[in-house]
Protein backbone atom coordinates (compact mmCIF):
# COMPACT_ATOMS: atom_id res chain seq x y z
CA UNK A 1 0.00 0.00 0.00
CA UNK A 2 1.26 3.23 -1.12
CA UNK A 3 1.27 6.63 1.40
CA UNK A 4 0.50 9.75 0.97
CA UNK A 5 0.09 12.90 3.21
CA UNK A 6 -1.17 15.89 2.35
CA UNK A 7 -1.63 19.49 3.65
CA UNK A 8 -3.14 22.62 2.70
CA UNK A 9 -5.55 24.07 0.51
CA UNK A 10 -7.29 21.99 -1.93
CA UNK A 11 -5.50 22.86 -5.25
CA UNK A 12 -2.27 22.89 -3.28
CA UNK A 13 -3.00 19.49 -2.06
CA UNK A 14 -3.23 18.38 -5.41
CA UNK A 15 -0.26 19.41 -6.67
CA UNK A 16 1.36 18.03 -3.89
CA UNK A 17 0.11 14.80 -4.61
CA UNK A 18 1.05 14.86 -7.99
CA UNK A 19 4.52 16.01 -7.02
CA UNK A 20 5.17 13.03 -3.98
CA UNK A 21 3.97 10.73 -6.90
CA UNK A 22 6.85 11.92 -9.09
CA UNK A 23 9.70 12.10 -6.36
CA UNK A 24 8.09 8.59 -5.96
CA UNK A 25 8.93 7.52 -9.83
CA UNK A 26 5.43 6.89 -10.69
CA UNK A 27 3.64 8.49 -12.89
CA UNK A 28 -0.21 9.89 -12.78
CA UNK A 29 -1.32 6.56 -15.19
CA UNK A 30 0.52 4.61 -13.15
CA UNK A 31 -1.12 5.30 -9.74
CA UNK A 32 -4.61 5.34 -11.57
CA UNK A 33 -6.68 1.84 -11.64
CA UNK A 34 -8.57 3.17 -14.78
CA UNK A 35 -6.65 4.17 -18.60
CA UNK A 36 -6.06 8.23 -18.91
CA UNK A 37 -6.97 8.15 -22.20
CA UNK A 38 -10.99 7.33 -21.83
CA UNK A 39 -13.44 7.02 -24.66
CA UNK A 40 -15.66 9.91 -25.97
CA UNK A 41 -18.58 8.60 -23.83
CA UNK A 42 -16.81 8.54 -20.76
CA UNK A 43 -15.76 11.94 -20.61
CA UNK A 44 -19.32 12.80 -21.43
CA UNK A 45 -20.65 10.93 -18.47
CA UNK A 46 -18.01 12.46 -16.27
CA UNK A 47 -18.42 15.81 -17.61
CA UNK A 48 -22.61 15.38 -16.02
CA UNK A 49 -20.81 13.99 -13.09
CA UNK A 50 -18.83 16.94 -12.40
CA UNK A 51 -21.65 19.45 -12.67
CA UNK A 52 -22.90 17.74 -9.44
CA UNK A 53 -19.58 17.34 -7.63
CA UNK A 54 -19.69 21.56 -8.51
CA UNK A 55 -22.67 21.66 -6.56
CA UNK A 56 -22.12 19.81 -3.58
CA UNK A 57 -18.28 19.21 -3.31
CA UNK A 58 -16.63 21.78 -5.12
CA UNK A 59 -13.13 21.13 -3.03
CA UNK A 60 -13.00 18.24 -4.57
CA UNK A 61 -12.38 19.45 -8.53
CA UNK A 62 -10.05 21.92 -6.76
CA UNK A 63 -8.00 19.35 -5.64
CA UNK A 64 -8.16 17.87 -9.07
CA UNK A 65 -7.47 20.78 -10.95
CA UNK A 66 -4.08 21.04 -8.40
CA UNK A 67 -3.18 17.59 -10.18
CA UNK A 68 -3.98 18.04 -13.71
CA UNK A 69 -1.93 21.90 -13.50
CA UNK A 70 1.09 19.85 -12.18
CA UNK A 71 0.96 16.94 -14.30
CA UNK A 72 0.24 18.88 -17.30
CA UNK A 73 -2.31 16.66 -18.21
CA UNK A 74 -5.84 17.93 -19.81
CA UNK A 75 -8.23 18.54 -16.50
CA UNK A 76 -11.14 16.34 -17.64
CA UNK A 77 -8.24 13.57 -18.52
CA UNK A 78 -7.42 13.74 -14.89
CA UNK A 79 -11.26 14.23 -13.71
CA UNK A 80 -12.99 11.43 -15.54
CA UNK A 81 -10.88 8.31 -13.32
CA UNK A 82 -12.56 9.48 -10.07
CA UNK A 83 -15.70 11.15 -11.14
CA UNK A 84 -16.67 8.19 -13.42
CA UNK A 85 -14.77 5.29 -11.96
CA UNK A 86 -16.44 1.55 -12.61
CA UNK A 87 -15.45 -1.05 -9.98
CA UNK A 88 -17.38 -3.61 -8.48
CA UNK A 89 -16.19 -3.12 -4.86
CA UNK A 90 -17.61 -5.71 -2.15
CA UNK A 91 -17.05 -4.61 1.35
CA UNK A 92 -17.95 -5.32 4.75
CA UNK A 93 -18.61 -3.05 7.30
CA UNK A 94 -19.30 -3.29 11.16
CA UNK A 95 -20.11 -0.69 13.62
CA UNK A 96 -20.29 -1.74 17.33
CA UNK A 97 -21.97 0.17 19.62
CA UNK A 98 -20.02 1.22 23.43
CA UNK A 99 -22.29 -0.97 25.51
CA UNK A 100 -20.97 -4.04 23.65
CA UNK A 101 -16.55 -2.58 23.91
CA UNK A 102 -14.74 -3.50 27.34
CA UNK A 103 -14.02 0.76 27.34
CA UNK A 104 -17.68 1.82 26.56
CA UNK A 105 -16.39 3.37 23.46
CA UNK A 106 -18.05 2.85 20.11
CA UNK A 107 -16.00 1.03 17.21
CA UNK A 108 -15.74 0.79 13.71
CA UNK A 109 -14.33 -1.68 11.28
CA UNK A 110 -14.08 -2.08 7.11
CA UNK A 111 -13.12 -4.65 4.79
CA UNK A 112 -12.16 -3.69 1.48
CA UNK A 113 -12.98 -6.71 -0.69
CA UNK A 114 -11.93 -6.31 -4.20
CA UNK A 115 -9.63 -7.59 -7.06
CA UNK A 116 -6.00 -8.54 -5.79
CA UNK A 117 -4.70 -6.64 -8.66
CA UNK A 118 -6.05 -3.22 -7.58
CA UNK A 119 -3.49 -3.57 -4.01
CA UNK A 120 -0.86 -2.15 -7.02
CA UNK A 121 -3.19 1.12 -6.10
CA UNK A 122 -4.49 1.33 -2.43
CA UNK A 123 -3.05 3.90 -0.80
CA UNK A 124 -2.98 5.36 2.50
CA UNK A 125 -4.15 9.15 2.47
CA UNK A 126 -3.65 11.46 6.01
CA UNK A 127 -5.14 14.48 4.75
CA UNK A 128 -5.11 18.12 6.43
CA UNK A 129 -6.88 20.27 4.42
CA UNK A 130 -6.58 24.56 5.16
CA UNK A 131 -10.31 24.56 5.11
CA UNK A 132 -11.70 21.02 6.02
CA UNK A 133 -11.11 17.92 8.58
CA UNK A 134 -7.99 16.54 8.82
CA UNK A 135 -9.01 12.44 8.55
CA UNK A 136 -6.88 8.57 7.26
CA UNK A 137 -8.65 6.80 4.71
CA UNK A 138 -7.85 4.61 2.41
CA UNK A 139 -8.43 4.55 -1.45
CA UNK A 140 -7.29 2.77 -5.18
CA UNK A 141 -8.05 6.58 -6.75
CA UNK A 142 -6.53 9.36 -6.25
CA UNK A 143 -8.77 12.72 -4.56
CA UNK A 144 -11.72 9.68 -3.40
CA UNK A 145 -11.95 7.59 -0.11
CA UNK A 146 -13.23 4.19 0.43
CA UNK A 147 -13.08 4.32 4.04
CA UNK A 148 -11.25 6.63 6.97
CA UNK A 149 -12.18 8.71 9.94
CA UNK A 150 -11.58 12.82 10.88
CA UNK A 151 -10.53 14.47 13.53
CA UNK A 152 -14.21 15.15 14.77
CA UNK A 153 -14.66 11.22 15.17
CA UNK A 154 -16.90 10.75 11.97
CA UNK A 155 -15.61 7.59 10.66
CA UNK A 156 -17.70 6.08 7.27
CA UNK A 157 -17.36 3.65 4.79
CA UNK A 158 -19.34 2.39 1.60
CA UNK A 159 -20.67 -1.01 0.44
CA UNK A 160 -21.68 -1.47 -3.77
CA UNK A 161 -25.09 -2.91 -3.95
CA UNK A 162 -25.84 -4.60 -7.54
CA UNK A 163 -26.43 -3.92 -10.29
CA UNK A 164 -23.29 -1.99 -11.01
CA UNK A 165 -25.26 0.44 -13.33
CA UNK A 166 -24.31 4.35 -13.44
CA UNK A 167 -26.27 7.77 -13.28
CA UNK A 168 -24.90 11.16 -13.59
CA UNK A 169 -23.80 11.81 -9.78
CA UNK A 170 -21.35 11.92 -6.91
CA UNK A 171 -19.75 8.49 -7.00
CA UNK A 172 -19.15 6.58 -3.94
CA UNK A 173 -15.61 7.73 -3.17
CA UNK A 174 -16.29 10.83 -3.55
CA UNK A 175 -19.24 11.08 -1.60
CA UNK A 176 -17.14 9.50 1.35
CA UNK A 177 -14.58 11.85 1.59
CA UNK A 178 -16.63 14.99 1.36
CA UNK A 179 -18.05 13.40 4.05
CA UNK A 180 -14.63 13.10 5.99
CA UNK A 181 -13.55 16.46 4.83
CA UNK A 182 -16.85 18.46 6.01
CA UNK A 183 -18.77 16.35 8.59
CA UNK A 184 -18.10 16.31 12.35
CA UNK A 185 -21.26 13.93 13.72
CA UNK A 186 -23.44 11.12 12.21
CA UNK A 187 -26.36 13.61 11.93
CA UNK A 188 -24.12 16.14 9.61
CA UNK A 189 -23.00 13.14 7.28
CA UNK A 190 -26.56 11.66 6.95
CA UNK A 191 -27.64 15.28 5.95
CA UNK A 192 -25.27 15.23 3.25
CA UNK A 193 -25.43 12.00 2.02
CA UNK A 194 -29.14 12.37 1.36
CA UNK A 195 -29.19 15.75 -0.42
CA UNK A 196 -26.60 14.57 -3.23
CA UNK A 197 -27.47 12.69 -6.25
CA UNK A 198 -25.73 8.79 -5.88
CA UNK A 199 -24.56 8.06 -9.34
CA UNK A 200 -24.96 4.10 -8.64
CA UNK A 201 -26.37 1.54 -5.77
CA UNK A 202 -24.67 2.08 -2.36
CA UNK A 203 -24.61 1.26 1.09
CA UNK A 204 -22.93 3.94 3.76
CA UNK A 205 -22.26 3.21 7.30
CA UNK A 206 -21.62 5.95 9.37
CA UNK A 207 -21.01 6.45 13.36
CA UNK A 208 -19.21 9.07 15.57
CA UNK A 209 -17.73 9.36 19.01
CA UNK A 210 -20.61 9.93 20.77
CA UNK A 211 -21.53 6.55 19.35
CA UNK A 212 -24.50 7.06 16.96
CA UNK A 213 -24.85 5.01 14.00
CA UNK A 214 -26.85 5.17 10.83
CA UNK A 215 -26.75 3.28 7.59
CA UNK A 216 -27.44 5.16 4.44
CA UNK A 217 -29.08 3.07 1.31
CA UNK A 218 -28.76 4.97 -1.94
CA UNK A 219 -29.95 4.95 -5.17
CA UNK A 220 -30.17 7.33 -8.11
CA UNK A 221 -33.08 6.79 -7.54
CA UNK A 222 -33.65 7.37 -4.05
CA UNK A 223 -32.15 7.83 -0.58
CA UNK A 224 -33.18 5.93 2.70
CA UNK A 225 -31.54 6.17 6.29
CA UNK A 226 -32.01 3.65 9.14
CA UNK A 227 -30.69 4.14 12.83
CA UNK A 228 -30.74 0.83 13.73
CA UNK A 229 -31.69 0.09 17.74
CA UNK A 230 -28.62 -3.00 17.18
CA UNK A 231 -25.54 -2.66 19.43
CA UNK A 232 -23.92 -4.71 16.41
CA UNK A 233 -24.83 -3.42 13.24
CA UNK A 234 -23.31 -4.90 9.75
CA UNK A 235 -23.71 -3.82 6.30
CA UNK A 236 -22.68 -5.57 3.17
CA UNK A 237 -24.19 -5.37 -0.52
CA UNK A 238 -27.54 -5.78 -0.01
CA UNK A 239 -30.39 -2.80 0.66
CA UNK A 240 -32.30 -4.15 3.80
CA UNK A 241 -35.20 -1.60 2.98
CA UNK A 242 -38.03 -3.28 1.36
CA UNK A 243 -39.09 0.01 -1.26
CA UNK A 244 -35.25 0.16 -1.70
CA UNK A 245 -35.13 -3.54 -2.71
CA UNK A 246 -36.78 -2.84 -5.58
CA UNK A 247 -33.47 -0.87 -7.14
CA UNK A 248 -31.13 -3.88 -6.22
CA UNK A 249 -30.92 -6.75 -8.75
CA UNK A 250 -30.82 -9.33 -6.56
CA UNK A 251 -33.50 -11.16 -4.21
CA UNK A 252 -31.22 -11.37 -1.80
CA UNK A 253 -31.96 -9.67 1.78
CA UNK A 254 -29.40 -8.87 4.53
CA UNK A 255 -30.00 -12.14 6.32
CA UNK A 256 -28.99 -13.85 3.40
CA UNK A 257 -25.54 -13.26 3.46
CA UNK A 258 -22.97 -15.62 4.80
CA UNK A 259 -20.81 -12.49 6.07
CA UNK A 260 -23.75 -10.65 7.98
CA UNK A 261 -24.59 -14.29 9.23
CA UNK A 262 -21.02 -14.69 10.07
CA UNK A 263 -20.29 -11.19 11.90
CA UNK A 264 -24.03 -12.27 14.06
CA UNK A 265 -22.82 -16.18 15.02
CA UNK A 266 -19.13 -14.72 16.65
CA UNK A 267 -20.97 -12.08 18.30
CA UNK A 268 -23.49 -14.44 20.05
CA UNK A 269 -21.22 -16.85 20.71
CA UNK A 270 -19.40 -13.85 22.93
CA UNK A 271 -21.53 -12.40 25.53
CA UNK A 272 -19.02 -10.11 27.18
CA UNK A 273 -17.64 -7.17 25.87
CA UNK A 274 -15.62 -7.11 22.69
CA UNK A 275 -12.29 -5.11 22.06
CA UNK A 276 -10.62 -3.88 19.13
CA UNK A 277 -8.71 -7.07 18.75
CA UNK A 278 -11.50 -9.03 18.93
CA UNK A 279 -12.89 -6.86 15.86
CA UNK A 280 -9.77 -7.76 14.62
CA UNK A 281 -10.62 -11.35 14.58
CA UNK A 282 -13.35 -10.58 13.13
CA UNK A 283 -12.42 -8.71 10.49
CA UNK A 284 -9.47 -10.26 9.74
CA UNK A 285 -9.58 -14.26 10.26
CA UNK A 286 -10.57 -16.34 7.14
CA UNK A 287 -12.15 -19.19 9.44
CA UNK A 288 -14.83 -16.36 11.05
CA UNK A 289 -16.12 -15.93 7.68
CA UNK A 290 -15.68 -12.32 7.05
CA UNK A 291 -12.18 -12.31 5.22
CA UNK A 292 -11.82 -13.27 1.81
CA UNK A 293 -8.38 -15.07 1.91
CA UNK A 294 -6.51 -13.76 -2.08
CA UNK A 295 -6.89 -16.84 -4.31
CA UNK A 296 -7.01 -15.50 -7.86
CA UNK A 297 -7.93 -18.83 -9.28
CA UNK A 298 -11.86 -18.31 -7.75
CA UNK A 299 -14.49 -17.89 -10.04
CA UNK A 300 -15.16 -14.43 -7.90
CA UNK A 301 -11.56 -13.03 -7.76
CA UNK A 302 -12.85 -10.43 -5.29
CA UNK A 303 -10.67 -10.48 -2.16
CA UNK A 304 -10.41 -8.57 1.13
CA UNK A 305 -6.98 -6.02 0.10
CA UNK A 306 -6.93 -3.80 3.15
CA UNK A 307 -9.38 -3.64 6.72
CA UNK A 308 -9.50 -1.60 9.38
CA UNK A 309 -10.44 -1.40 12.84
CA UNK A 310 -11.33 2.77 13.94
CA UNK A 311 -11.73 4.01 17.33
CA UNK A 312 -13.85 6.92 16.53
CA UNK A 313 -13.33 8.36 20.34
CA UNK A 314 -9.63 8.30 19.47
CA UNK A 315 -9.58 9.30 15.95
CA UNK A 316 -7.30 6.23 15.74
CA UNK A 317 -7.60 3.00 14.34
CA UNK A 318 -5.48 -0.17 13.22
CA UNK A 319 -5.28 -0.52 9.21
CA UNK A 320 -3.94 -4.41 7.78
CA UNK A 321 -2.13 -2.42 4.80
CA UNK A 322 -2.61 -5.69 2.46
CA UNK A 323 -4.88 -9.40 3.31
CA UNK A 324 -5.18 -9.27 6.56
CA UNK A 325 -4.29 -12.77 6.71
CA UNK A 326 -1.10 -11.95 5.47
CA UNK A 327 -0.51 -8.45 6.87
CA UNK A 328 -0.61 -7.43 10.67
CA UNK A 329 -3.07 -4.59 11.75
CA UNK A 330 -0.70 -1.75 12.92
CA UNK A 331 -1.86 1.77 14.02
CA UNK A 332 -2.95 4.63 12.57
CA UNK A 333 -4.14 8.19 13.73
CA UNK A 334 -5.67 11.37 12.21
CA UNK A 335 -3.18 13.42 11.83
CA UNK A 336 -3.31 17.01 13.92
CA UNK A 337 -4.40 19.59 11.85
CA UNK A 338 -2.81 22.73 12.69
Amino acid sequence: MHDHHLTGRYEAMGREYASQLEDAGRSLAEASPETLEPSTERRAFARKCAAHVEEHAPFLLAELEGIADATGLEPEVVETVPLALDARAGCSLVAVGGERTVDGAPLFARNHDFCPSFRDFATCYRTEPADGLASVGCSCVYVGRCDGVNEAGLAIGFAEVPPHEFEPGVTWQLAVRAVLDTCRTVAEAVAFLESVPHATNVNFLVGDASGEIAIVEASPAEVTTIFPDDDIVSVTREFRTESMREYQSTDRTPADCSRRQAIAAWFDERERRVTAEDLQTVMGEPDVGVCWPIDERREDPRSTIWSWTIDPAERAGHLARDSPVETPYQAVRVPENE
